[in-house]
């Protein structure tokens, strides 16, 4: 996909290898699924924030090519990029961009970018538009479960990781279930990205900086 070149750029510039992955694998399932992005870290979303009206415009043209080259996307896809773009507001904050680094590329980021890519069309099937229509935060015994047959279905061995129901349910509670500047709109889908990146349990935590972010670890 040429239009990777152009939106992995901020990725690889993250000092933290493992941030700028997510990251791209966050772009690459949006492109591909139209899944929102999840950033974890203020420096993921402070690039989303800088790459998402290229971001809008390649989704539409890829939905559009789907459609049999129309220019108009289906399911109201046009509306809700034109909202979402007017949304982006031009204040990115200056702190947080000045954090992200300007060293740091990965050689493999691109080979990576593809897997993730090749996953996404194997794999993960979108919740139904009809259950986006309301969200209810989940209980940890719901997140436990969903968890659960999620890592079972990828052959991950979910007990020999760090992943942790009630600490996922916690984490954003204590946001009120926001994701960046927007509602959560998909609890599964975020209980999925945190199975995936989760670290085996005997890894050394890091101490935590930001006070909320349970994703920095050795």
């Amino acid at each position: 996909m040429q239009v990777l070149d152009s939106l992995i750029d901020g990725p690889l510039r993250l000092r933290n290898r493992r941030e700028g992955d997510e990251l791209i694998g966050m772009i690459v399932r949006y492109l591909r699924t139209g899944e929102e992005p999840e950033p974890r870290t203020d420096a993921q979303e402070a690039v989303l924030i800088a790459i998402r009206p290229v971001m809008e415009t390649s989704r539409s043209r890829i939905v559009a090519g789907g459609n049999g080259g129309s220019k108009t996307p289906s399911n109201g896809e046009s509306k809700r990029a034109s909202k979402r773009a007017s949304k982006t507001v031009s204040k990115t904050p200056s702190k947080r961009t000045s954090k992200t680094p300007s060293n740091g590329e990965s050689n493999d980021a691109s080979k990576r970018a593809s897997e993730e890519e090749e996953e996404v069309g194997r794999g993960i099937k979108e919740e139904g538009k009809a259950g986006a229509a309301r969200f209810r935060a989940p209980s940890p015994e719901e997140v436990a479960e969903y968890a659960s047959a999620y890592a079972a279905s990828k052959g991950i061995g979910l007990a020999s990781t760090d992943f942790d129901p009630e600490r996922f349910v916690d984490f954003y509670a204590q946001k009120g279930w926001m994701v960046g500047k927007s509602r959560m709109k998909d609890w599964k889908a975020s209980v999925r990205n945190w199975v995936r990146t989760s670290k085996p349990k005997h890894e050394t935590r890091l101490e935590v900086t930001d006070g909320d972010d349970f994703s920095q670890y050795d």
